[in-house]
């Protein structure tokens, strides 16, 4: 028995130690080939019809090996309600918020020296028959040539960076949002631990960011924290719904109904949407104190009805 532990804990040692020597450097290898980044990864403009644009995003290689790119071009919108993009490539049917044929660049490929960057320029040329609204492309850098074929997978994305671009026609712009719903995710909390879920909706054909603050109030009105909304600068697209949490956390004492007063701010305008969420804190501890004060309590009244029925049969008697 003695030598077969003796061999397990060889072999085990020795697996040990192959993945020190032969794992780790792998991992060191996945790491230095990461970390092509490209500045910036937004850019917002406003452009009117029949304007010309140039643009400049940096390609930055912190690695120590060439790094080789091909730019390529893309539309996107919303995807789910966290605010990620879904990219595709616009049809004629699809081109109402659509940006990529806008863009045009020189070079068909950008080669990045170890521990260098590059300034690529590209262009944005507005139509003079562009609708009014917001219009949304990214121009992707991919570490293969692009494919002939229009269809674009998740897989080939994988190997993309790439730098999203916002554009505002002016014009007959319609600037509308709705609040969809605000609410915390429970009524009741047995601790200081509040999510509170804020869902806008924009019904308008231009982007908005929205900026706004969660006023929490106790029973009796008094201000108890004052919360920041959408603190990332994060945009709502036209045709979609976008999701802001807010987690309430406090070192207070905290017992009773408590108000959540939702104030949010949107648009060039200013517009503003308003909410309101009730829910209940009580800690835990207090809750098992009443509960146990409540049996206690019935148990008493129970034994006190007992002796005044047995009291009076007696007296009956």
């Amino acid at each position: 028995m003695k030598r077969l532990s003796s061999s397990i804990f060889v072999f085990t040692l020795s697996v040990i130690l192959l993945g020190v020597f032969f794992i780790l450097p792998i991992s060191a290898q996945k790491r230095e080939g990461e970390g092509l980044t490209v500045s910036p990864p937004v850019n917002e403009l406003s452009l009117d019809k029949g304007a010309k644009s140039e643009q400049t995003i940096k390609l930055i290689n912190p690695t120590k090996s060439v790094v080789g790119v091909y730019p390529k071009v893309m539309d996107f919108r919303a995807k789910g309600e966290n605010g990620e993009p879904d990219f595709y490539q616009a049809t004629d049917e699809m081109s109402k918020f659509a940006l990529s044929k806008w863009l045009t660049f020189p070079q068909n490929k950008v080669v990045i020296a170890p521990d260098k960057f590059v300034d690529f320029k590209y262009t944005i040329n507005v139509p003079q028959a562009a609708e009014p609204g917001g219009h949304y492309g990214v121009m992707f850098f991919a570490s293969e040539p692009p494919e002939t074929r229009k269809d674009v997978t998740n897989v080939s994305l994988a190997s993309m960076i790439g730098s999203l671009v916002l554009v505002k026609v002016p014009g007959a712009a319609v600037e509308k949002g709705f609040l969809e719903s605000f609410n915390a995710d429970k009524f009741l909390y047995l601790k200081n631990d509040v999510n509170l879920t804020t869902r806008v909706s924009n019904l308008g054909n231009v982007h908005f960011k929205p900026k706004g603050n969660i006023t929490i109030k106790n029973i009796f009105g008094k201000d108890i924290e004052t919360l920041t909304v959408n603190e990332s600068g994060g945009n709502i697209l036209p045709d979609s719904i976008r999701k802001f949490t807010n987690q309430w956390k406090s070192e207070k004492f905290l017992f009773g109904i408590y108000k959540a007063n939702l104030s949010f701010v949107y648009g060039d305008s200013g517009k503003t949407l308003i909410g309101t969420s009730i829910f209940l804190i009580i800690p835990w501890w207090l809750l098992i104190l009443i509960i146990i004060l409540l049996v206690l309590l019935i148990t008493l009244l129970v034994i006190l009805i007992r002796k005044i029925r047995k009291k009076r049969r007696a007296k009956k008697a």
